[in-house]
């Protein structure tokens, strides 16, 4: 009996003890931001915490009463899990959670296996941070990694355990912006990691935002001017933060939970390189409550190639007969042409050693201008590019009286870049399709003497509903916003720039008060019929416009082409669509150029010569199809003429593999007669005859 009572005592003592270890546990919270890091680290690499634990916070390995190891080493199991954003995205922040002894002192730094390579073993600067022994759970706030090679030109500890990069300021929230200019993106815009600010600048630009409430409260971006400029992470120029950029934008805390759309850009002097790339559309988060880092992208969300650079030449070709035609292009004048693109920073080409990258010469007796660029890219690469007139500004004014207008062209699919994709073939240049400048052809000129009466209708519902600006109909005139500067200037209207409202020409009005708001503009030669546009409503002072796509995929605005009658002349007038005002973002209703549309279709059968086949139907309404084949690589041209041998359509112009081709003509929008169909390649040409008849 007396036994018995022995070990139930002990049993007893056992639970008193194990009740007593239970609530000696404490909870230790840790979490951690990788912003400060000179490096791009992402959310899938190992992050851990190490140490030793113990009395004396020396013994290491050392098991953690929750059963977690601590360790200097690989052993430790402490390993903090990153915080994902909203769509599952990696974030610069990272937390753990585990439980200690209170008799426990531990002594730990944070270590990642990504900085292993760079940043001394991927280790933390010393000295090593203590949990002293106590009672009560820790929550150790926010910290930053603290890398031990200069950051911002710090290195090593920072000062307190909480250091912040920036410095907090009452009634604000600090954002933290990064970006990563490594790669083809950030160099065709111009990037040279040799250069230093002021030569060159990272900035940050974006949306105003402003407090409805306090209009003295205003958000810090702008996009006509970088007010956030970024520096460099690290000098050592082996170092991925040679080339990292960071900064902090103070946003007024009366902002929070309002959307802030930014872009990163590279300046160098008056010349602003925009992130594309990769990139659709802008970037955007929701300002936060509370201080807050934003996860680093690359520039263009354009990671660096793995494809090694090959060298090639890439030849453009534009033809400017009508713009010639109708007066706005002149070399007599001095006026020049340009291509710019990824491929060359977006003008910042334009020096004396630069000019073979973008300057485009006149090829002899024609309309055609050319440029042979010399490229050093991954074959596959791809690159988005627009001709750009520039007038004489002086020469110019003189003759019309008026500044000349952007030259940008805008006419292309809706104003979207053309796009190609490097080849890499160094036995010979790459020869891209002739393209006609803003896409108008000759067939789309309107002389001078032409006229017609364009007549818009539009629904405002969308604008009705919208809860950031909602029409109101009482108080919001609509109109419509060109998106053309060219054509803009042959109407006399300022193209200087692209913000075009027509205010003072064209007002819709609902006067019957269904909804519809209609109006009219009349068009005057000589211009073109490509009409490039969007709706938008408000005043001169504040206004809302449709927002359409981003410069690469096509409904950037709305295109509608001016119809032509059966003899070739214009239409008196031209009643669009009706249309509903579209607010969300994404591609607007738009035409294509019927003077350059076709479709092309492409079999494995490769003749043994170069021939052109006849078109069937023949004669044919509105659509026939021609046939023919190349029994080698060449530079293919099929154009259509009408018999006083005017252009009047473009079907095929580029390089053409070995194979047979058919082509589908659409010649809905010409007039009843016969035609002319040349195939032209640097060996042979054929010509041959169809009609057409309506």
């Amino acid at each position: 009996m007396k036994t018995k009572n022995i070990l139930r005592l002990g049993l007893l003592l056992c639970c008193m003890f194990a009740v007593a270890d239970a609530h000696a546990q404490r909870t230790v919270t840790m979490r951690l931001n990788m912003a400060s890091v000179p490096d791009t680290v992402n959310g899938m690499g190992l992050v851990e915490v190490r140490g030793a634990g113990g009395v004396e916070g020396n013994v290491a390995p050392y098991t953690l009463v929750d059963g977690n190891i601590i360790d200097w080493g690989s052993d430790s199991t402490l390993e903090p899990v990153n915080e994902k954003g909203p769509n599952g995205e990696d974030s610069d922040y990272w937390n753990i959670t585990f439980q200690i002894a209170d008799t426990v002192r531990l002594q730990h730094k944070f270590y990642s296996d990504q900085l292993n390579l760079s940043l001394n073993a991927g280790w933390e600067a010393d000295p090593n941070p203590y949990i002293e022994p106590g009672s009560g759970d820790v929550d150790l706030g926010l910290h930053f990694f603290e890398a031990q090679i200069p950051w911002h030109g710090a290195s090593g500890r920072r000062g307190d355990y909480n250091w912040l990069p920036w410095e907090p300021k009452m009634d604000s929230v600090a954002v933290w912006y990064r970006v990563a200019m490594f790669g083809l993106h950030s160099e065709d815009r111009g990037y040279d990691a040799t250069m230093m600010a002021p030569d060159q600048i990272v900035g940050v630009r974006g949306g105003p935002m402003m407090d409805a409430t306090d209009t003295t409260l205003v958000g810090p971006l702008d996009w006509g001017t970088s007010q956030v400029v970024l520096d460099r992470e690290s000098m050592d120029e082996s170092t991925a933060g040679y080339s990292i950029y960071s900064g902090v934008a103070y946003y007024p805390a009366s902002l929070a939970g309002m959307e802030q759309q930014y872009k990163f850009v590279l300046e160098h002097g008056a010349t602003v390189g925009w992130e594309e790339g990769n990139l659709a559309g802008n970037r955007s988060f929701t300002v936060p409550a509370s201080d807050t880092t934003l996860h680093w992208m690359y520039f263009g969300n354009t990671a660096p190639s793995k494809v090694v650079p090959v060298e090639g030449q890439v030849v453009f070709g534009v033809d400017m007969s009508a713009f010639e035609t109708i007066g706005l292009f002149d070399t007599a004048r001095n006026d020049t042409l340009w291509v710019f693109g990824d491929f060359n920073g977006w003008g910042g080409c334009r020096d004396e050693q630069r000019l073979d990258e973008c300057y485009m010469f006149k090829e002899p007796g024609g309309t055609n201008f050319a440029a042979a660029v010399p490229l050093t890219r991954p074959p596959g690469w791809s690159s988005g590019y627009k001709y750009f007139l520039d007038f004489n500004d002086a020469e110019f004014e003189t003759q019309f009286g008026v500044p000349p207008p952007s030259g940008w062209e805008e006419g292309h699919r809706t104003g979207v870049n053309r796009e190609f994709e490097f080849a890499g073939d160094p036995s010979g240049p790459q020869i891209l399709s002739l393209s006609y400048f803003n896409d108008a052809t000759p067939m789309n000129v309107m002389m001078d003497g032409d006229e017609t009466e364009v007549m818009f209708s539009v629904t405002m519902q969308q604008a009705i509903d919208n809860q950031a600006q909602p029409f109101n109909p009482a108080m919001d005139s609509v109109s419509i916003h060109l998106g053309d500067p060219i054509w803009a200037h042959t109407q006399g209207v300022d193209g200087t720039d692209h913000d075009i409202p027509l205010w003072d020409e064209v007002l819709l009005t609902d006067s019957d008060g269904d909804g519809t708001y209609t109006g009219s503009y009349t068009v005057s030669g000589p211009s073109y019929n490509i009409l490039t546009y969007r709706y938008m409503y408000g005043g001169k002072s504040t206004s809302a416009q449709e927002m359409g796509s981003d410069t690469r995929v096509p409904g950037r605005n709305r295109v509608h082409f001016i119809p032509k009658n059966a003899d070739g002349s214009f239409v008196a007038q031209y009643e669009l669509p009706a249309h509903e005002f579209d607010l969300m973002p994404g591609p607007l209703p738009f035409d294509v150029n019927p003077y350059i549309s076709t479709a092309i279709e492409q079999s494995e059968e490769i003749p043994s010569n170069i021939w052109l086949g006849e078109n069937y139907p023949n004669p044919f309404n509105p659509t026939t199809t021609i046939e023919y084949g190349l029994e080698q690589q060449a530079h293919v041209r099929l154009h259509v003429y009408d018999m006083l041998g005017r252009r009047v359509a473009t079907l095929v112009d580029g390089l053409q593999q070995a194979a047979t081709y058919t082509v589908t003509f659409d010649a809905s929008r010409l007039a009843s007669g016969i035609y002319l169909y040349r195939l032209e390649t640097p060996h042979q040409s054929f010509t041959k005859q169809m009609m057409l008849i309506k």
